[in-house]
């Protein structure tokens, strides 16, 4: 299963039931991206969702709807963001195919990645404070997020991060 971390609170507002699953190894076979940590947003729309990918930080910007549907609409961001960076359509597929095929909420182990969630968090309400929340404001969102620098780590910007993972000769994990 593919790792999305999450807070107990995004675990109730997508309605899961009982405690968050403890997260299993995952070693990526046939994709290249890993595990995900997901944070609840709220907005005068409602609630929204911010992901951060644990290895290159892309960042992705989408609607929380209740379980089972949680899953398919992240996927729909993560696709969304890899083409906005120039991945191609098939290597974004696959990416897709997998976080739907095997997508799995688990309460977050990495206090370091749920930190950096958390300032990603406070970036995005500021982007979107001055319009409403729409498909349109949030994608633009993601795209900023995604040309933003994060400290001590190499590539510092998700974007180079995701350029670089998924270049031409580049294998999966």
């Amino acid at each position: 299963m593919l790792p999305i971390m999450c807070t107990r609170n995004l675990w109730r507002v997508v309605g899961g039931v009982g405690a968050l699953p403890a997260r299993q190894p995952y070693v990526p076979a046939s994709t290249r991206l890993a595990a995900w940590c997901v944070r609840e947003v709220p907005t005068p729309e409602g609630v929204i969702g911010v992901g951060l990918e644990e290895t290159t930080y892309l960042t992705v910007v989408f609607p929380i709807a209740p379980l089972p549907n949680f899953v398919p609409l992240f996927a729909t961001a993560v696709g969304e963001a890899l083409l906005d960076l120039g991945v191609s359509p098939v290597a974004t597929n696959s990416e897709v195919a997998a976080i739907i095929a095997g997508g799995q909420l688990v309460r977050n182990d990495n206090r370091s990645l749920l930190g950096s969630a958390n300032d990603v968090v406070f970036h995005t309400q500021v982007y979107l404070e001055d319009e409403p929340v729409s498909l349109h404001a949030m994608r633009v969102a993601q795209r900023k997020l995604n040309e933003m620098p994060h400290v001590k780590r190499e590539p510092a910007f998700p974007e180079v991060a995701i350029q670089l993972l998924f270049a031409e000769g580049a294998s999966a994990h």
